[in-house]
């Protein structure tokens, strides 16, 4: 873990309200789900640092997703130009690992937060992996831009408003994919985690361990060292800390309850 600074090389936009920042700087190792504490200096946010999840890059450089949020960090984070220095602390926590021998992939997202699923993507690939990302919405306009995507992915979308791919939500999908998927990582909310969990013991006829995994994102992560336990999450050998235990989990661990 280092305290350091990066800076940001380029920005552009990729998508309706999706904001794409390139940061540079020295290369901190990160795995994809592992995160960043990044300073804010807005008039109120100053003294509490965001986390953010950058997709780590082949070349050392950290790609970063953004959309507009009512938090006022991010809302300055988004504001940010390039050659703009931003100070970051990490990486922090516990990432999505692939297993040695190539499998077939899903990664699927309710979720703005998406970006450690887009890691997986090239990782996956460069080590002979059969990739499948599902993704849900309200509407096509809030998915993540298919066309940024490897021609090599096959894509799944769900869209409430059916204006993409299958009409409802992206857990439907669920019970046609998990019976291709070896393995599983999932980026979203609480409501898609026991969705995977359900319908993983319904076609597989159990609750495998090291099958679904699942980055906490509805927990704060606000010092990323434990310190706070503001991000303590229940789980079947007991309560855990998101922030140093995950953010990603095994879904067959979670329990869901308060």
């Amino acid at each position: 873990m280092l305290q350091t600074q990066v800076t940001i090389g380029d920005k552009g936009l990729v998508g309706p309200a999706w904001w794409e920042l390139t940061l540079a700087g020295p290369d901190l190792g990160l795995q994809a789900g592992q995160f960043l504490l990044v300073r804010c200096d807005t008039l109120w946010s100053c003294y509490l640092r965001r986390p953010i999840f950058p997709q780590p890059q082949a070349d050392g450089n950290l790609r970063l997703l953004l959309r507009p949020d009512p938090d006022p960090g991010l809302a300055w984070l988004a504001a940010r130009q390039p050659g703009e220095t931003l100070e970051v602390i990490g990486p922090l926590g516990t990432g999505f690992t692939l297993p040695a021998e190539p499998h077939n992939l899903l990664l699927i997202s309710d979720s703005q937060f998406l970006s450690p699923l887009l890691g997986l993507v090239d990782a996956a690939l460069a080590a002979g992996y059969s990739v499948t990302l599902a993704l849900g919405a309200s509407r096509a306009s809030a998915l993540f831009p298919i066309t940024r995507l490897p021609p090599a992915v096959e894509f799944h979308a769900a869209t409430l408003d059916g204006s993409l791919g299958r009409r409802g939500p992206v857990t439907q999908l669920l019970p046609e994919l998990l019976r291709w998927a070896d393995q599983v990582c999932a980026v979203g909310s609480t409501r898609l985690y026991r969705a995977i969990k359900a319908a993983a013991a319904q076609v597989r006829f159990a609750r495998p361990e090291g099958f679904a995994y699942g980055l906490i994102t509805d927990l704060p992560l606000a010092c990323g060292v434990g310190a706070c336990l503001g991000c303590a999450i229940e789980t079947s050998t007991g309560i855990r800390l998101a922030c140093t235990a995950g953010p990603v989990f095994d879904l067959a661990a979670l329990t869901f309850e308060a």
